[in-house]
């Protein structure tokens, strides 16, 4: 986890949050998920650990696995990756000034 050093508060991938989370809540082992989803354990390693992210493949594996919907795990990802990219390139984005318009 990272910390934005504006305020402490930690980046947590949720994606990967909400994987664990449900990992423990049906009692499934990595391996079992990961052999049923037809991916590496050594991937789904990575993706619960935030080293790696979730494709659309991994999302729509996912959704159908849980039975909720793909795009519920690419929100998840995109959510993250948009906070993380904010933190990260926050001086870059903030040296740029706004257009005027006219009128």
């Amino acid at each position: 986890m990272k910390t934005n050093p504006t305020r402490g508060i930690p980046l947590t991938n949720t994606a990967a949050a909400m994987l664990r989370d449900l990992l423990d809540d049906h009692g499934l082992s990595q391996a079992k998920l990961a052999r049923d989803i037809r991916i590496s354990p050594q991937l789904l390693n990575d993706i619960l650990a935030s080293r790696r992210l979730l494709t659309p493949e991994h999302c729509l594996k996912l959704g159908r696995y849980f039975g909720n919907e793909p795009e519920y795990w690419m929100r998840l990802q995109n959510h993250y990756l948009f906070r993380k990219t904010q933190r990260e390139k926050a001086a870059a984005v903030n040296a740029i000034a706004p257009r005027q318009t006219s009128g």
